[in-house]
């Protein structure tokens, strides 16, 4: 979607320093606090209610970090292909956290989609 969407296009990163340090951070934010917060504490093992209301709360979060300015927050995050993108994740995160029980394989999920998009993929300039 994002790239049908013109949102970024692949490409190797060509600064691994840097990239390895976002890999290492990417586990504790925003995967694990992000994981914690809408999957484990808002949307809970059970109800489909409470899980779509956390899913949109994922998603309505990443606007939400660049209105307030937040360190991580890129301007991408506010448009609507990254949004539906963003949910997409979150209900895979949400059906990977309610088939095991665990917070881990949302994660992971979370993790290694953050590092793909920051290792492999370069946003389209004017974003």
């Amino acid at each position: 979607m994002g790239l049908s969407e013109n949102l970024f296009k692949f490409a190797l990163t060509d600064e691994w320093q840097a990239f390895a340090v976002v890999a290492l951070a990417a586990i504790l934010v925003p995967s694990l606090f992000e994981e914690v917060v809408f999957r484990v504490w808002m949307g809970g093992k059970q109800g489909w209610l409470r899980a779509t209301a956390a899913i949109s709360a994922f998603v309505l979060w990443h606007p939400f970090q660049v209105w307030l300015n937040l360190p991580l927050a890129q301007p991408l995050f506010l448009e609507p292909v990254f949004l539906v993108i963003t949910g997409m994740l979150g209900l895979a995160c949400t059906i990977a956290y309610r088939i095991s029980g665990s917070v881990w394989p949302p994660v992971f999920i979370h993790w290694i989609t953050v590092i793909a998009w920051k290792g492999l993929t370069v946003p389209v300039t004017g974003l």
